[in-house]
């Protein structure tokens, strides 16, 4: 497989912007499903939700330095427990980074309605061709990517942050229009603890590309914090800008939020240019997202649980028949996602993650009893402390969305896994037919070298 080798190109500063560009997305689009949750409290139910997964990227961490393989949450759950158990947790990362997508390309849909109004058909056909230009964009070197990236995000943490201080500083802003805090009290303020672990998505983007980090394993950990810390002060300062100047009930009843509440403040230039920086924070999270996909069908055909195919590169390094796959799926939901999407994707979200960050802190758990000669480039320090934190938060989370999904997301869920099933029996099979290609193997610091042979 060394031909297929991924090429190590990504700078620390470039995995930054990868990985929070995977969680800062269309939060003006967004934030006024947050504020039906708790209103301007959605801002502590963020900040809440931030310190409880900062125990999971510690965790992610040592797991992501210890087994630095594209694939990532397969590949340690493989190694945890058995090969099977990888497969559905890897069906169920393919979840979170698919599903995003359509989500992603609707939010610069509906930035482009701010400057044109336009109908809800109009932007699926706008985000497909979105999906189908990106198609194009996935199959260059990884390093044209992040580089692209690297500019866009870090622009967008600057345009952010200065129109939110904007917001504050201006005369419209009252610290009595945050009041009351919390719309729907302690029930609300709890659900957003759970439910905007979506927000969050994006840290996991890390062990996906850990294969092309061009930096040492033990400087990781700067890359997990970083990404999470700049996404909480970005989505916090936010909530406390447009929540100081509009109502709960206004920010419900409006389409895009801080352009909106810029043209209140009369600085429609202000409001074009959070269109612009938004829609390039989308396609940053776009790219983040797909390359993420992409790479954990990479990682799960090295281990045989697709076809081999899926982990060819082209000759800009890119996984180009995973691409394929990722592209077709992100246009399927585009095209066929009804217009209450958003509406429930949050609890689909809070299932699948919750289901994954749990097996991977249960995999690291598992791993320090079962595998404690293994290097761990990063060493988690308080492994049981940190251990029980993660596995009561993410028991919550399942909890707590579970309670929150209607039929429509039952139905999605449901169904989406049910779809897995044929692929893994199909994966089973072929290792009693075609042994010789097929055969099961589970990346590991025991078979590095067997892999690399093969």
């Amino acid at each position: 497989m060394s031909e297929n080798s991924l090429k190590k190109s990504l700078s620390l500063s470039q995995m930054i912007a990868m990985a929070a560009g995977g969680m800062i997305a269309a939060w003006m689009v967004e934030i006024k499903y947050w504020f039906e949750l708790s209103g301007p409290g959605s801002l502590f139910s963020l900040l809440t939700c931030a310190a409880l997964v900062l125990p999971l990227c510690f965790i992610y961490t040592e797991m992501t330095s210890m087994l630095p393989y594209a694939g990532g949450e397969n590949i340690w759950i493989s190694n945890a427990f058995n090969w099977s158990t990888g497969w559905f947790s890897c069906w169920g990362v393919l979840l979170l980074y698919v599903m995003a997508m359509p989500t992603v390309s609707y939010g610069i849909a509906s930035m482009v309605g701010y400057l044109y109004p336009i109908t809800f058909m109009q932007t699926k056909v706008i985000a497909a061709i979105i999906l189908i230009v990106w198609f194009f964009l996935t199959n260059l070197e990884i390093k044209f990517l992040a580089i692209m990236q690297n500019i866009m995000f870090w622009s967008t943490l600057a345009v952010s942050l200065v129109a939110s201080v904007i917001f504050i500083t201006n005369d419209n802003w009252s610290i009595n229009n945050l009041t009351p805090m919390f719309t729907n009290g302690f029930s609300g303020y709890s659900a957003g603890v759970a439910l905007l672990i979506m927000k969050f998505i994006g840290f996991d983007l890390i062990p996906q590309l850990s294969e092309e980090a061009d930096f040492p394993k033990e400087k990781l950990w700067i890359a997990f914090l970083s990404s999470l810390g700049l996404t909480a002060l970005i989505y916090g300062m936010a909530i406390i800008g447009v929540g100081g100047i509009v109502t709960s009930e206004w920010v419900a009843a409006t389409d895009i939020v801080d352009p909106r509440v810029a043209d209140i403040i009369n600085m429609h230039w202000l409001g074009i240019t959070i269109v612009i920086m938004g829609i390039g924070t989308c396609l940053t999270t776009l790219s983040g997202f797909w390359i993420a996909a992409a790479r954990t069908l990479f990682g799960a055909a090295q281990q045989r649980q697709f076809t081999s195919k899926l982990a060819v590169l082209n000759k800009s390094g890119q996984p180009y028949i995973a691409n394929i796959i990722v592209g077709i799926l992100s246009i399927y939901f585009t095209v066929f996602a009804p217009e209450a999407w958003v509406n429930y994707i949050y609890t689909i979200y809070g299932v699948a993650a919750g289901f994954v960050y749990l097996m991977v802190t249960l995999s690291f758990i598992i791993l320090r009893k079962k595998r404690p000669e293994w290097y761990r480039p990063y060493k988690v320090k308080a492994p049981k402390i940190f251990g029980t934190i993660s596995v009561l938060f993410t028991i919550y989370v399942i909890y707590t969305s579970i309670s929150a999904m209607n039929i429509a997301a039952w139905g999605v869920l449901v169904l989406y896994f049910a779809l897995g099933v044929p692929f893994w029996l199909y994966a089973k099979s072929m290792h009693k037919k075609n042994p010789s290609e097929w055969a099961p193997i589970i990346l590991s610091p025991d078979n590095d070298a067997k892999i690399k042979n093969a």
